[in-house]
């Protein structure tokens, strides 16, 4: 008898652990193809090889660089071998983020063009200069540059492919901005197909398309292998802080896809991102699927298609589901009105009353939002005790497998805890009406918010609306042996939505970091909930077993990560060194940037720095640690006034910004009650406009990446008063005379690791300009 009330657990038991297996099996990286396959095929290990010859130096390239130069010299030395007509455009472009440059684009190209729609497949070259950028984006110039090989290989498609390999991506999509402003053949390009990264490793995942989403999913899935996708990826992508060349080729009405990878994301945009940490198995994923969609599009009958969105998914990573956005409402609707045309009809057969039905649903609504004050608290502990970074830092740890299984644990515990609260007031039918209808209405909400994120509770709520009909028509029928029946009422839509969700939480971490355990376990619950009506049944010694099961392998997972270091030699904490001088006062120091807003000791044994974490210069965002420094002689940059046309209310003034001791970069600060909101740079094809940044201070800033010789032209409208204006320059690295600078950098632990600009020295000055003055 315990056994028969048991038995359903078992069962969903069961099925988690095998789901969870199929999932982990569908989801690795494919095996690379050899070097010796056949031409027409796509081979991982080829361009593992490419790679090497790019980026196996290990030197970092960014925008403007000679290491950058060397690099686009080997990507045209190889398109060149394989036939195609290769060109560069170099031109000033501007971003959204009050960055301007001089990018330098590769544009690949073989036959005739005119008068063609064209498909277009784009990767970076340009990395940041704290790492040789092996995977962002290495990986995608070394997959575009097998696809190049491959296309002569096989019969040109109706629509011919442009390869774009764009510079300053790292810098604000700078080469994107410049190709689709200027280049003749942007008016061409329908479609594109751009790569890029997130991590060194892993599955690579389509997370983007263009407007003609519900066309786009269709060719997508019926095209790729192992396709990885999912339209909640999308919703999740658009809240994170980044941005990637799809982004601007999207702006300009290109159709297609974007595709990059995350997986060990703690070397993005670091030295680990080299060419020894890179997988080949993620280039062959990337580079076989890249492939697959830029024959689908150039193949295409017609590449003009109406904007039509959809919500998608990808079945176990071997085919996609596209479902049209406009009947997700509708359907989330149809659900919930049958599941309650179902409750209904369970009350008039007296297997649920209206009390059951209440309790069952706020027995299902606790157990979430207990998980998520319980996981949340968690989370703000770990915090707390300095196991886990500050809400401003990289949010990723070097260990957290022991917390991926502490939080679902706690789900486990929780679900547990309300079954044995609420069970007798609710019974098997009332956790059955809570746990499916508290779904059903989130799936409506969801629908009429983000639907494209709905697809894991419509297809739970429509599961759950199906499952109960072999148990209503047993009832109906006078059938007494109905427990297989009830169990299957809630097995079949827990499962389903475990199946839906655990590909999901498997690239959650990777893609928010600690955040995806706390939402992880919500979503666990809510799964659960289908859960509640088992336990409820189950026998006390089972639900006994699972509450000490679950609360000990919690409470283990939070001491492993109490006890393990939060960062290591494979996953280390990010700080950077920077020397800084006053060129006016002629002052000093060093600013350390550590992501954990501790100093390491080793460091702060080298000098004395100031314990209070203080921000980088007025306005910036983020804290760092202060010490003095010797004061050297550099050369100051500056900001030299050419000339001023007097208006109405403002003058026109047009700057000269240059560095006179050859910085890399350069960024100007106007203070706020100058009201400076935009600069006008003069190109050949036209006037580029850039809005500028706001500080926190309301200051806003100006940055020049890649700062050529002979200085960057801009010009801005400021009232007929003296501004004051502080100007920096930027070089990468730290001034080499300096025994401080090189201690520091000595005393930097295994486990911690420049990133993003690096190292780096700047000299600051004041500049008074006068718009009321010719010059």
């Amino acid at each position: 008898m315990a056994m028969g009330r048991d038995r359903g657990l078992i069962i969903a038991g069961l099925g988690v652990a095998l789901l969870l297996m199929v999932t982990l099996a569908a989801y690795r990286t494919p095996q690379p193809v050899a070097a010796d396959a056949p031409p027409t095929e796509f081979s991982g290990a080829r361009a593992r090889a490419i790679l090497k010859d790019l980026v196996g130096d290990g030197v970092p390239h960014p925008l403007g660089s000679a290491a950058n130069a060397a690099v686009r010299d080997r990507i045209v030395k190889r398109l060149t071998e394989l036939g195609y007509s290769t060109e560069l455009q170099t031109g000033l472009a501007c971003n959204d983020f009050a960055t301007c440059s001089t990018p330098t684009n590769i544009i690949a190209t073989r036959g005739e063009l005119a008068g063609k729609n064209a498909v277009m497949l784009a990767a970076h070259y340009d990395s940041v200069p704290a790492g040789p950028g092996a995977s962002d984006d290495g990986a995608g110039v070394a997959n575009l540059l097998e696809i190049a090989r491959l296309l002569t290989a096989i019969p040109a498609p109706p629509h011919p492919v442009v390869l774009l390999v764009t510079d300053g991506e790292e810098d604000g999509l700078l080469g994107a901005y410049l190709f689709t402003r200027e280049h003749r053949l942007a008016k061409q390009i329908k479609a594109a197909v751009n790569m890029d990264s997130r991590g060194v490793s892993g599955p690579s995942y389509m997370f983007e398309t263009g407007s003609a989403n519900a066309w786009l999913m269709r060719l997508y899935g019926n095209a790729t292998l192992e396709p990885i996708t999912n339209s909640l990826c999308y919703v999740i992508y658009k809240t994170l802080p980044n941005n990637t060349d799809f982004t601007v080729f999207k702006a300009a009405a290109y159709q297609g896809f974007n595709l990059a990878f995350i997986g060990d994301v703690g070397h993005y945009h670091t030295p680990l991102d080299n060419w020894e940490n890179s997988s080949a198995s993620t280039l062959q994923h990337e580079g076989a699927s890249a492939l697959s969609a830029v024959l689908a599009l150039a193949r295409a009958p017609d590449l003009d298609q109406p904007a039509a969105d959809s919500m998608f998914f990808d079945v176990l990573a071997r085919t996609v589901f596209v479902w049209p956005l406009n009947l997700v409402l509708p359907a989330s609707l149809a659900g919930l009105v049958l599941l309650l045309a179902a409750a209904l009809q369970l009350i008039r057969k007296r297997h649920l009353s209206f009390s059951q039905a209440a309790f069952g649903f706020l027995g299902a609504l606790v157990n979430v939002l207990l998980a998520g004050v319980l996981s949340g608290g968690v989370l703000v502990l770990l915090r707390f005790l300095g196991r886990l970074p500050p809400m401003q830092a990289p949010p990723w740890i070097a260990h957290p497998m022991a917390m991926h299984v502490a939080f679902a644990a706690l789900a486990l515990l929780t679900t547990v805890a309300v079954s044995a609260w609420f069970a007798r007031r609710a019974g098997f039918w009332g956790f059955w009406f809570g746990g499916s209808v508290l779904i059903a209405l989130l799936s409506v909400a969801a629908a009429a918010i983000l639907p494209a994120a709905d697809y894991v509770l419509l297809f739970a709520t429509l599961a759950a609306a199906l499952a109960v009909l072999p148990f209503l028509w047993a009832i109906t029928k006078g059938r007494t042996q109905t427990s297989g029946r009830a169990d299957l009422a809630v097995l079949f839509p827990g499962l389903l939505m475990a199946a839906l969700l655990l590909p999901l939480l498997l690239m959650l971490y990777s893609g928010i970091g600690t955040l995806a355990w706390p939402v992880g376990t919500v979503c666990l619950c809510l799964a659960a909930g289908f859960l509640l009506p088992l336990l409820g049944n189950a026998t006390a010694a089972a639900r006994q077993r699972l509450t000490v099961l679950a609360a000990v392998t919690a409470f283990c997972g939070i001491c492993i990560t109490v006890l393990l270091p939060t960062y290591s030699a494979s996953w280390p904490q990010r700080v950077n060194v920077e020397y800084w001088i006053d060129a006016d006062s002629g002052g000093a120091h060093w600013w350390t940037q550590a992501a954990s807003l501790r100093l390491p000791r080793a460091m702060a044994e080298v000098l004395h720095f100031d314990p209070t974490p203080r921000e980088r210069f007025p306005g910036y965002p983020l804290d760092g640690f202060f010490a003095p420094a010797p004061a050297l002689k550099l050369a100051a940059p500056e900001l030299q006034q050419i000339s001023a046309a007097p208006g109405a209310s403002t003058s026109h003034v047009e700057l000269l910004l240059h560095s006179p001791r050859g910085a890399q970069a350069a960024f100007v600060i106007f203070p706020a009650d100058a009201a400076i909101q935009d600069i006008v740079i003069d190109t050949p094809t036209g006037p580029l406009h850039a809005k500028l940044h706001k500080l926190r201070n309301g200051a806003t800033i100006f940055r020049a990446p890649g700062l050529p010789e002979a200085g960057l032209k801009f010009g801005i409208d400021a009232a007929a008063v003296p501004i004051t204006v502080q100007v920096f320059d930027e070089s990468y690295g730290l001034p080499g005379d300096l025994a401080e600078g090189k201690a520091l950098r000595q005393a930097r632990p295994k486990n911690a690791t420049s990133s993003q600009d690096g190292d780096v020295t700047v000299v600051q000055r004041t500049v008074r300009l006068d718009p009321a003055a010719g010059r």
